[in-house]
This record gives structure tokens, C-alpha cells and sequence, in this order.
């Protein structure tokens, strides 16, 4: 029994000496000079990194960086200066304040990827979007020319000789090989568990160069949480969570806010097609448009506002449209996301001091381009609605030079522009959202048109007669040619 424990208290001796001479090796080899040196040796950046955090009980688990930035290259970084050399650290387009890394190597014995968790916390990125489609971030991940005062040898001739026949015989083995289909995580031989996956008060800016907008991505927490895929069970084992939490702020080319949205989304995620593997290309989210949020200077209600001639004719005053509205409380709703395509999935009505906007089901967004399709219905704040069919009815009074009871034949004009007592304006928008095509979603014409024909249609059956007991009708019709 002696030799036994002997044996064991052995056994558990080197496994303590491992990990020991493995805190001191992982010490001493990954420290921020290191990090800095492979960083600028296989990007074009200037790289700086703060501090590196290794303890004796996650040596071998994780790692924690801390001020990580990446700036453009400059000869600090060309002449390869040591990190402890430097005397300032540089202004980055790219700066993490942490990078928690946790994995587990145990889960390696049984062919699973088990990641505990990869956290970036507090990115800051500042990033610019050219007129061609291009950005001031692609150049930093480049192939550097310069490593360490000296050409850099990835670039050599000879260099790049070699990689371009390794990329010859590869063409020529794929040319050989049977057609390979897309990408199926059935073919991935290992599973793969993570528990968060993700980034936490991250805060990104977005210079839009064509069109002078900013869009400020701000208190951005994105968690992926108890991911569990496996390729050879995907009917129990193909799931995640998704949160994403976000301040999104657009700043015109005025320099003014025009919306900020207080975003929160959420659910369980189906990330592959059961059946064969595939990426699924449909996602469905959970949204929640946060109270406070607000829109303003909407390039389609500046047209329905004061640009649409049908609506200036009727006398329709929407001033209110072109004001900051802001949501009065929390609205949930689900969209589909594909492809870069935002689908609303049901009818959410935003409510707002000025007015309350209804989404029709259907109605989408294409992030990637701009484009959008959306018909949506406008029910106006009660008191301008009341305001505003008084100026149809004053309009009505100078068509009919004051003769006859002009809500009779308002009624006729714009009866389906009411919905409980409220000024209710259907509408289509589409084509590029920042100058999008506007059509009202009834119709309307010239003001004696829509006079003309109301008292046609009132003047038919027993209407007619109606009609003609309205003091004054009498005389309004001849002066309208009936």
C-alpha cells in the first residue's frame, strides 16, 4: 500500500511540476513585447499591448490581455523598436481594452472544441466607409513591407515564388478532385462547445464618406452564449443564444442627431439545416425598440410632410412628421435576417407624442444596399389631426365659396384618411431609404377633382336627397356644374 501511494503522491508531484514549469515558461515567452513583435511582423500596423495576465491555476486554460491597440505603421513599427524602447503609445483605429481567453484542453481528448469563454471587452473602433466601398481599416491587415529594419522576407522573391506554385499545385488538386459542395458542418469531425463568445461595452463609429452620415455604435454587449454543435447529432445538438444590446445613434451630414434606436435583441438561434449540414441562411431575433428611442429629419415623412402635391391640395398640414418623435414605451417585434436582408415578421405600432407608426407584416430592409420596401400607416396625434381637417374644411369652404356644410363633403373627400377620429395616412416606401420613393396608399387628386366627385357619389340614391337639405348644398352644387 506504501509503494501505492508512493506511486500516487509521484504522479500528482510531476503533474504539479508541469504546471509549474509551465507558469514560468508561458510567463516569461507571452508577454506584451512578444505579443507586439508577432503582431507587427504579420500585419501592417503599429501594435501596442498594456499588460498580459497568466496565474498558476489557468496557465493552462487561459490568458487575459489587457490595452491592446492597433494604429497605422510607422517606422517605430518598421524598425521592429522594442516595446520597453517606445515613448508613447500610438492613437489607434482598433483599441480592445481586454481580451479574455478560456478554453478547456481537456475537452481535446474527446474531440470537442470546448471554448470557456473569448470575451473582447471594451473595443473601441473608429472606421471610415469610402465612396467606392472600401475603409481606412483594410490597409492594417495587409502583409507588412518592412519587419524589423528590413525587408520583410515573406515578400522576398523567392518568397513569393514558393507561395505562388504552393497556390499552382493546389489549383491543380482541386481542378483534379471531385466537385466539392459547400460547406457542411456534418464534415467537421469534432464538436464544438462554447460557453460565451462575444463583446462587452464595445463602442464603434462609422464615417460614411458618400453621404456625410455618422453612425455611432455605442454600450454594444454582443453574447453568444451555450453554444452546442455537433455534426453528427445536429438534431440535439445544434443550438445557440444570441443577445445583442446597442445605443445606435445616426448623425446626419449637418452635424445633427436624426435617430437614435436603444436596441435590444435576443433568442435561440438555429445556426445549421438539420438535414444536410448547410449554414441556415434564415435567423430569427427577438427585438425590443427601448422607450427614449427617437427619429427625425426620416427623409419619407419630410415627403409625406410638405413634398406630396395630393396632400398640399386637400389642405393636410403634417408639420408634426418633420419633428423629433420619440417612443413613449418599450415596442417588441420579430424580424427574419437573411443575407443581409431584415424582414418584420409581424405588425408593430411605435408610439410617439406626434404620431404612432404601424409596420406592415412583410415589410423589409436591405442593410447591405439601402434598399428597403416598407408600406407602413401614419395615425396622426389627435389634436393636429383635428387641426388638420379643419384646413381641409377651410379649403372646402373656398371651393364651395362658403356655401353648404363642408364636413358633409369632407367626410366624402378624405373619410378613409380617418381612423378613430385620428388623420390615418397609408403609404409605401422604397428604393434607397436616404431618398426613398414615397406613394400614398390611396388616392388622391386635384382639390375640385375630389369636391367633384364626392358629390357625385353623394348626390346618387337616397343620398342625394340628403345632400340637397343641407342649407346651402343647393347653390354649392350649381356652382360646382351639377
Amino acid at each position: 500500500m506504501k509503494k501505492i501511494g508512493y506511486g500516487i503522491g509521484a504522479f500528482f508531484a510531476a503533474i504539479l511540476l508541469i504546471i509549474i514549469i509551465a507558469f514560468v515558461l508561458a510567463g516569461s515567452i507571452v508577454t506584451p513585447s512578444f505579443l507586439v513583435k508577432q503582431i507587427e511582423s504579420s500585419l501592417n500596423v503599429r501594435a501596442h499591448v498594456e499588460k498580459v495576465n497568466i496565474n498558476l491555476f489557468n496557465v493552462l486554460s487561459g490568458i487575459e490581455i489587457e490595452g491592446i491597440i492597433l494604429a497605422p505603421r510607422d517606422e517605430v513599427a518598421n524598425k521592429g523598436t522594442p516595446l520597453d524602447k517606445r515613448k508613447s503609445k500610438p492613437k489607434g483605429q482598433i483599441q480592445l481594452g481586454k481580451v479574455d481567453v478560456k478554453i478547456s484542453f481537456l475537452a481535446l481528448l474527446t474531440k470537442t472544441v470546448k471554448v470557456n469563454k473569448l470575451v473582447l471587452k471594451q473595443p473601441e473602433i473608429s472606421l471610415t466607409m469610402y465612396e467606392d466601398g472600401g475603409n481606412n481599416l483594410t490597409s492594417l491587415f495587409k502583409t507588412p513591407k518592412i519587419v524589423d529594419g528590413e525587408k520583410n522576407p515573406a515578400l522576398s522573391s523567392e518568397a513569393l515564388a514558393e507561395k505562388k506554385a504552393a497556390e499552382e499545385e493546389e489549383a491543380k488538386e482541386k481542378a483534379s478532385a471531385p466537385p466539392s459542395g459547400p460547406f457542411s458542418i456534418k464534415d467537421v469531425p469534432i464538436a464544438i462547445k462554447m460557453g460565451l463568445v462575444g463583446i462587452q461595452e464595445g463602442n464603434i463609429q462609422v464615417n460614411m464618406r458618400k453621404t456625410g452620415q455618422q453612425i455611432l455604435v455605442q454600450k454594444l454587449d454582443l453574447e453568444i452564449t451555450d453554444i452546442d454543435i455537433d455534426g453528427s447529432d445536429l438534431a440535439s445538438h445544434n443550438s445557440l443564444d444570441v443577445n445583442f444590446d446597442a445605443d445606435v445613434t445616426i448623425i446626419g451630414r449637418n452635424k445633427k442627431e436624426t435617430a437614435k434606436f436603444l436596441l435590444e435583441t435576443g433568442g435561440k438561434v438555429t445556426p445549421f439545416v438539420v438535414k444536410t449540414g448547410l449554414v441556415n441562411p434564415k435567423v430569427i431575433y427577438e427585438v425590443t425598440m427601448k422607450e427614449d428611442s427617437f427619429l427625425s429629419g426620416f427623409a419619407a415623412f419630410d415627403a409625406i410632410a410638405g413634398e406630396l402635391p395630393a396632400l398640399n391640395q386637400a389642405g393636410l398640414k403634417l408639420d408634426k412628421l418633420k419633428e423629433k418623435a420619440e417612443l413613449k414605451k418599450d415596442v417588441s417585434f420579430k424580424v427574419e435576417y437573411s443575407n443581409g436582408k431584415v424582414t418584420f415578421l409581424d405588425e408593430p405600432t411605435f408610439p410617439t407624442k406626434n404620431y404612432d407608426l404601424q409596420i406592415t407584416k412583410g415589410s423589409y430592409i436591405v442593410t447591405t444596399t439601402n434598399y428597403h420596401e416598407m408600406r407602413m400607416g401614419m395615425l396622426y396625434d389627435e389634436d393636429e389631426s383635428k387641426k388638420s381637417l379643419a384646413s381641409v374644411d377651410e379649403k372646402i369652404k373656398q371651393a364651395t365659396k362658403g356655401q353648404g356644410d363642408p364636413k358633409a363633403l369632407r367626410n366624402k373627400i378624405v373619410g378613409n384618411l380617418v381612423k378613430d377620429d385620428r388623420l390615418f395616412i397609408p403609404f409605401r416606401t422604397y428604393g434607397d431609404i436616404r431618398n426613398p420613393n414615397v406613394e400614398l396608399g390611396v388616392g388622391l387628386g386635384t382639390l375640385t377633382d375630389l369636391v367633384g366627385g364626392a358629390v357625385k357619389e353623394a348626390i346618387k340614391g337616397k343620398a342625394g336627397d340628403a345632400l340637397k337639405k343641407i342649407p346651402g348644398a343647393g347653390d354649392a352644387l350649381k356652382g360646382l356644374g351639377f
